[in-house]
């Protein structure tokens, strides 16, 4: 049986969804299979094992803070005598979302400790997590975005007049302000002038100190794809489309219960060469971007023309009801997540990492 750890939360704007994603993948999780020892991250970034978290995620009873040493793959706490070796992990599955999590660092650590992770490698999901730079290698790989710019706080700050007078130019109003490194539509409004441009930017200033500005596509429609897999051995979801709406879905919208009755279609119902267009695409991106487990890809759909709009590399719920279809159930989505990790790490362990030399003997400084 294998020692899994199933990992939620940390400082993000995007915590609470997180937790919930979790609770979704341990009600699903094989336990007869898999031993389970579900991980916290709290706000401050502290690390809390907590056996009864199923079901009761807001409930802190019995919790133990745990840690990670680099080069050992076990899970230890606390005790009078030290450090405690709860146990040797086999494989974390992810569940974060937004910063301390998603964008790559919680990876990290797990590859310093020589643990297999169900997310994309550090990078990838780095790039994944910062839509600017995203845009800009779609970009550079040929794919097709909208009209975008961006700026910093600093840049803001001090070219106020000359960005917004650029910003109004180049791509004219309504437009959507977002944070670079956010999910889950927080920190995201609409400006249609210059007023509220402003207001947009103080929001969206709240959350980053770097901001994406899009032009907005109207009488769009917002399709979902997501992929499975890693290395040649991927697998394509059905298409989504979520419930329709005049500008964004808002926060509210996606985890309130305050969007549209019926919240999706799905399969969404587009014209077969559009589809096969955007799953072609999906899989394009998900090897350029050297993404690995699950991801969701955000498209937005004006006729016949489609737009990349972001890569999720860790989607709410890890995506798993896309694959209905596909007659894959959130249990079998998770084994082939943790099948992919360890396919993942021990590729990774097949590579050189040390050069015997004598270079220090060569350079040696003796006082």
């Amino acid at each position: 049986m294998r020692n899994i750890l199933v990992m939620c939360g940390g400082k993000s704007a995007e915590h609470d969804i997180s937790l919930i994603t979790e609770n979704l993948v341990l009600n699903a999780i094989d336990e007869e299979k898999y031993k389970i020892f579900p991980i916290k991250i709290d706000k401050e970034n502290h690390w809390f094992y907590i056996k009864d978290f199923k079901n009761n995620i807001q409930s802190e009873k019995g919790k133990k803070e745990v840690f990670l040493k680099f080069g050992d793959n076990a899970l230890y706490t606390n005790s009078a005598f030290g450090l405690k070796k709860i146990a040797q992990i086999d494989c974390a599955l992810l569940c974060h979302h937004g910063l301390f999590g998603e964008d790559g660092t919680v990876q990290s650590i797990l590859e310093y400790s020589n643990i297999p992770y169900s997310s994309s490698k550090v990078l990838s999901s780095a790039i994944s997590m910062d839509k600017v730079v995203m845009k800009l290698l779609f970009k550079e790989f040929g794919f097709n975005v909208v009209d975008y710019d961006y700026f910093t706080r600093e840049e803001y700050e001090n070219r106020e007049d000359e960005l917004l007078n650029k910003v109004a130019q180049n791509l004219s109003f309504p437009l959507i302000i977002k944070p670079a490194n956010l999910g889950s539509s927080i920190g995201i409004s609409v400006a249609k002038n210059i007023d509220e441009f402003k207001k947009s930017v103080e929001i969206a200033f709240c959350y980053d100190d770097k901001i994406l500005i899009e032009k907005q596509i109207e009488d769009f429609r917002e399709i979902n794809s997501a992929v499975l897999g890693y290395g040649d051995e991927i697998i394509l979801s059905s298409l989504e489309e979520p419930a329709s709406f005049k500008e964004f879905l808002t926060f509210d919208d996606k985890y309130l219960g305050k969007g549209k009755e019926g919240s999706r279609e799905y399969p969404a119902k587009v014209e077969k060469d559009v589809e096969d267009n955007i799953k072609e695409t999906s899989r394009q991106i998900f090897k350029k971007f050297e993404l690995s487990g699950v991801v969701r890809i955000d498209y937005i759909l004006k006729g016949k023309e489609i737009f990349v709009n972001e890569i999720n590399s860790i989607p709410g719920s890890l995506a798993y009801y896309l694959f209905e279809k596909e007659k894959l159930s959130f249990s079998e989505v998770i084994d082939k997540l943790i099948y992919f990790a360890m396919q993942k790490h021990k590729d990774k362990n097949r590579l050189t990492f040390a050069y015997q030399s004598n270079v220090l003997e060569k350079n040696n400084i003796k006082k």
